[in-house]
């Protein structure tokens, strides 16, 4: 397992674990945020060749992909649990 695969399975984790949307959101952050994972790894790609910037921006962004798509499973599933509770019976004693 590379870097690439490493860092989308730790994401995949974490949002997984993540319960509220709040804490998905502080999630996301760490990988896709503004000194997120992914965005660190973009920034160093500058001092790369131009070769080595194609494949390397090309594996990143695949990457970026899985933990974005990884993202919006659990938005969804959050989202499906919330929709579940509310639409619960409520009973009256």
């Amino acid at each position: 397992m590379n870097e690439l695969d490493s860092l989308v399975a730790s994401a995949s984790a974490l949002f997984a674990q993540s319960s509220t949307p709040a804490a998905l959101e502080n999630a996301k952050a760490q990988f896709l945020g503004k000194s997120g994972r992914i965005t660190e790894m973009m920034k160093g790609m500058a001092a790369l060749s131009v070769e080595e910037k194609k494949t390397r921006g090309a594996a990143i962004n695949v990457a970026k992909q899985a933990i974005e798509a990884a993202l919006t499973a659990r938005r969804q599933a959050l989202a499906d649990a919330e929709l579940r509770f509310n639409s619960k019976p409520k009973h009256s004693m």
